[in-house]
């Protein structure tokens, strides 16, 4: 993709201390322009607000923002997931090693698993709409969701018998979520969630 732009309100100095560069306050000017030019086009692709931090390195960030949208779908439907077999979750796949998604998300599943606390996947879903993108360093994302869940939680512990699975929880929430993804070994992880608003009577947002 190429980036144009022009009327800058400053001069623009090149090489005038001899060494064929940009100066600082010039260099800086073209960082945000490009950076101001790169948000709208993918503001207008996706539809969402994608925010480039110019603060870091913009000559050597290389993420892609599709990429990171596409590796976040799969986690988060893998993360979902999680919950129609808490014992069976593969948590090591979707977390980043020694991070606070990790072991929040360890420390809920056995607690479903030892309360046979379930969800089913044919029993209500988890909506989910990207409201912001920030993308930090090639390695780093962060990314707000606005969630609308309908998902039931089934005690399973009679499953076995004629009574099935018994219903437990069948709250419904929306939240707004800050979700952080790393990179590791070339490979989108989950690395933190926050839970920034939730409430199960007003819908502040839709996904």
């Amino acid at each position: 993709m190429m980036l144009a732009a022009c009327g800058s309100s400053k001069p623009l100095n090149f090489g005038t201390d001899g060494s064929a560069a940009f100066d600082p306050a010039t260099r800086e000017a073209i960082e945000k322009v490009a950076a101001s030019s790169i948000e709208e086009h993918m503001e207008s692709k996706l539809g969402v607000d994608v925010t480039i931090d110019t603060t870091t390195n913009t000559d050597t960030n290389t993420v892609s923002t599709d990429a990171v949208l596409t590796s976040f779908t799969a986690l988060l439907d893998s993360w979902t997931s999680c919950f129609h077999r808490p014992a069976r979750c593969d948590v090591e796949s979707l977390t980043v090693p020694e991070s606070p998604e990790r072991a929040r998300l360890r420390e809920s599943l056995a607690y479903y698993t030892t309360e046979q606390i379930r969800t089913r996947p044919d029993e209500g879903r988890l909506e989910w709409g990207i409201e912001s993108i920030t993308l930090p360093t090639d390695d780093r994302a962060r990314l707000t969701t606005c969630e609308y869940d309908t998902r039931i939680f089934f005690d399973s512990s009679m499953a076995d018998t004629e009574l099935g699975d018994i219903i437990f929880d069948t709250t419904i929430w929306t939240r707004r979520v800050e979700w952080t993804m790393s990179r590791v070994d070339d490979e989108w992880r989950l690395f933190s969630r926050r839970i920034d608003r939730r409430s199960p009577v007003a819908r502040f947002c839709q996904p």
